[in-house]
């Protein structure tokens, strides 16, 4: 097995945006704020330092650059032209320390692996602290926020979603929501993790083969060895294995399932499986299906230029004025402007 040491030493050492952030931390007590962030990214941070960084007319500018940041990203998630590169179906990048990422959600996949220390990672209103050896799998569009704690190493792998599904990897569990797996010190998953980001690096011929294999390997061995530490991230209530099953259910049959199918498969009197869904997610079966269908409707509305009564039939919704006010309700535009605002996949 090769050793990386060197490469953990290299990926350890802070950049210039992680000073910028420790130099805050340091002083003030909070991290460098995205703002600061994209200004610094935009302006160098050789030629700026906490003090200019604040000044009246830079936060100004800082105000101006987070606007169109959630203006281009707040409906649609970070967007894989934007945010991977253009002939990858894998990239891997160092979580930045000491630096705010506001929550967001993505149009890839995305994994994170905690190397060295814990990182916070908060899934709507559930915060999780993943310890070193964490591996989590995390699906369009889940919005989250991943922190690293003080010195921490983590590594996040952006997959493309059409990749993703390609890799048909046996047994993956249904991912309605973040999972996490933990696999403590080992040895061979760092390994291939390290690995993914010293072939980015070196770009050398049949890079694209080896990141896009070592990357189905890495998962599919984080199954077979860790399936029985699979957590989910959505909320605690979801932890209850039967309530998951019935979540993964909904997911998988999102179309066309109703309550009386849900309460015959899982053997329950429909009132009282209400009732307990209800309980235990903090959401009605009914909101819940329609959460799955209008990402499904987000998804399409990306990678295929159809009609909306084609995307309404896809997905199980028979009204399609119903369905316009139902996305706009959950995006904020509507499916028109949301499909304008993103780059349809050939």
């Amino acid at each position: 097995m090769a050793n990386y040491n060197h490469l953990i030493r290299e990926l350890s050492r802070l950049d210039s945006y992680e000073k910028a952030g420790l130099d805050s931390f340091r002083r003030t007590g909070t991290m460098l704020r995205h703002g600061q962030y994209l200004y610094l990214t935009m302006h160098g941070t050789d030629r700026h330092t906490l003090e200019t960084i604040n000044d009246p007319p830079a936060l100004r500018e800082q105000g101006q650059i987070v606007a169109s940041f959630h203006e281009r990203y707040g409906n649609t998630g970070l967007t894989v032209k934007d945010f991977m590169p253009p002939d990858m179906n894998v990239a891997i990048d160092k979580l930045l320390r000491y630096i705010e990422i506001p929550p967001h959600s993505h149009e890839f996949i995305e994994c994170a692996h905690v190397l060295r220390g814990s990182c916070i990672h908060r899934v709507g209103e559930n915060e999780v602290i993943q310890q070193e050896g964490s591996f989590i799998l995390i699906p369009v569009p889940t919005r989250h926020q991943l922190i690293a704690v003080g010195d921490s190493l983590c590594l996040t792998i952006k997959i493309r979603l059409s990749h993703f599904i390609k890799m048909s990897i046996p047994h993956l569990p249904s991912m309605a929501y973040p999972i996490s797996f933990q696999c403590g010190k080992d040895p061979a998953a760092e390994s291939m993790l390290l690995f993914l980001y010293e072939q980015q690096s070196l770009a050398m011929p049949y890079q694209k083969e080896l990141m896009e294999s070592t990357v189905a390997s890495l998962i599919t061995y984080i199954l077979q060895r860790y399936m029985d530490t699979m957590q989910p991230l959505y909320s605690i209530a979801l932890r209850d294995q039967q309530i998951l099953d019935m979540v993964n259910y909904m997911y998988n049959h999102y179309r066309t399932v109703t309550l009386h199918d849900l309460a015959a498969e899982f053997h329950y009197n429909e009132s009282y499986l209400s009732r307990m869904f209800q309980e235990h997610t903090g959401r009605s079966f009914s909101e819940t299906v329609k959460d799955f269908k209008l990402r499904k409707a987000a998804e399409l509305l990306k990678t295929k230029d159809w009609k909306l009564d084609q995307i309404c039939e896809e997905i199980g919704y028979k009204d399609t004025r119903q369905f316009i006010r139902s996305f706009k309700d959950m995006y904020g535009i509507t499916p028109d402007r949301f499909r304008k605002s993103v780059q349809i996949a050939p």
